[in-house]
């Protein structure tokens, strides 16, 4: 306003200008940077919008000189609470890099999970990392195990191949349900973190590789090993092969027949009775400690 005219300047900007500017002026690209490094760096990218005076202006107009961080409006995310009573009910993927032959060159290795068996429904390995890949990589894993996409929940942390918007439209177009941990969070997405880890302690793991043709191999050789061999505490020390297929009634009754021809045979090795720990009957992500169902045996 022109105090000797008592009228707004023509030059002046309008309130939409300086609500566009104060925007960019507190964005989290910028609200870290004084006016002068922000508009030589909008400069750069072919954009002017005011002079650095007026942005000055419209910060202390809107009492935000000091600290512009506190304008950020950071957005409350919910906790996922996930629940899996059988197979194919819950999956959970990510995607974690893995050492190439050279320093700096990585491959990407994209894991899909059941949460109720922890069996690996699906994996492949890539140079790259990005949405058209995971895209494809979801559309194959579905199709390998025929499962009907409107009964299906698939869990995954907020990383860009997540959370682009042809994941999110093609979740939709399969009638998928989409399901995200909260920020640096890594709780919430415990089964996917749990597989990796036992990946790259397994004696199949690689501190580097090759190429992407040994990565394949050597990966394969892993979750070949991780599927049908590797047993569970929390599945009765069942392999995620045997839960995800529905056979882990049938290996617990061999498993008693084995012990009670033992105690037919050395009844004073045996002071207790015989039982055979069951997987739980169901699991999940953050759910309340009072709804975790107590470990079921098969008793003689």
């Amino acid at each position: 306003m022109d105090k000797r005219l008592g009228k707004k300047p023509k030059n002046a900007l309008s309130e939409v200008e300086e609500t566009a500017v104060l925007k960019c002026l507190t964005s989290p690209e910028h609200c870290d940077a004084t006016p002068y490094e922000i508009n030589h760096s909008l400069m750069e990218n072919g954009v002017w919008l005011c002079s650095v005076s007026t942005m000055y202006r419209i910060l202390k107009k809107n009492q935000a000189v000091k600290e512009r961080r506190n304008q950020l409006r950071h957005p409350k995310y919910e906790k996922p609470v996930l629940l899996a009573r059988k197979p194919n009910e819950v999956w959970s993927w990510d995607i974690t890099r893995i050492q190439g032959p050279y320093n700096g060159e990585y491959f990407y290795l994209y894991t899909m999970i059941d949460l109720y068996s922890r069996y690996v429904v699906g994996w492949t390995v890539h140079t790259r990392e990005n949405s058209d890949l995971a895209q494809n990589f979801i559309r194959e894993t579905l199709r390998k195990h025929q499962v009907n996409p409107g009964t299906l929940l698939i869990h995954s942390d907020r990383g860009s191949p997540m959370t682009a918007y042809g994941t999110v439209n093609l979740f939709a177009a399969l009638g998928l349900t989409q399901s995200f941990s909260r920020p640096r969070t890594s709780n919430d997405n415990p089964y996917s973190e749990s597989q990796f880890k036992t990946m790259k302690y397994s004696r199949f793991f690689k501190p580097w590789y090759e190429s992407l043709r040994d990565s394949h191999q050597s990966l394969d050789r892993f979750f070949l090993w991780y599927n049908k061999e590797h047993m569970h505490s929390s599945l009765g020390f069942m392999t995620p092969e045997t839960v995800f297929y529905g056979k882990e009634h049938e290996i617990a009754r061999i498993k008693m027949e084995t012990m009670m021809e033992a105690k037919s045979q050395h009844p004073e090795r045996f002071s207790k009775p015989i039982k055979i720990a069951l997987p739980a009957t169901q699991v999940g992500i953050n759910l309340p400690r009072e709804t975790l169902p107590a470990i079921k045996y098969l008793q003689a």
